[in-house]
């Protein structure tokens, strides 16, 4: 219906105001569509239906857009299997919580495939008494303490 009654503008405005009229009108509907884009609900309302204030907001938006899944992960891209890496307490330690919890996929980033396969990682390593189950790997809590130590002491010299 927009584009039908900016038909009718364009046909009524002749010249050099015919053009600026319709780069004009079409910088509106590039901004009605990205408008659009942000809230993806409102290109699936009907007429006729019924809404609060509240549908409007960004919480509500956001219930309906469509999350993206990435087709690769840090582990694709560098061509790790985390099933292989269960001795390297570092890298598992980077995908648990300081209390021992598998961190989850929100968090890491990963794939499901690889988040299936770096748990099982981790309950491995656990298993095997390779990691600690209930906080962080000792060596992993020194290296953290140096680091902290390291900005401390930098810090505090470069505010003299």
């Amino acid at each position: 219906m927009m584009q039908e009654i900016d038909r009718t503008r364009y046909d009524a405005v002749r010249g050099y105001d015919a053009q600026r009229a319709t780069l004009n009108d079409v910088t509106k509907l590039q901004r009605a569509k990205d408008l659009e884009r942000q809230m993806p609900r409102l290109s699936k309302w009907q007429v006729g239906d019924v809404y609060a204030p509240h549908d409007l907001s960004a919480v509500e938006a956001g219930k309906w857009r469509k999350r993206k899944s990435s087709e690769r992960d840090v582990f694709d891209i560098l061509g790790i299997n985390p099933l292989e890496e269960y001795k390297n307490f570092s890298m598992m330690s980077e995908f648990m919580t300081p209390m021992g919890r598998i961190k989850h996929r929100r968090e890491t980033g990963l794939r499901a495939v690889n988040q299936r396969k770096i748990a099982k990682a981790i309950r491995r390593a656990v298993g095997m008494g390779l990691l600690p189950s209930v906080h962080e790997h000792p060596e992993v809590l020194e290296v953290k303490a140096r680091d902290r130590a390291m900005r401390l002491e930098y810090g505090a010299g470069s505010r003299r």
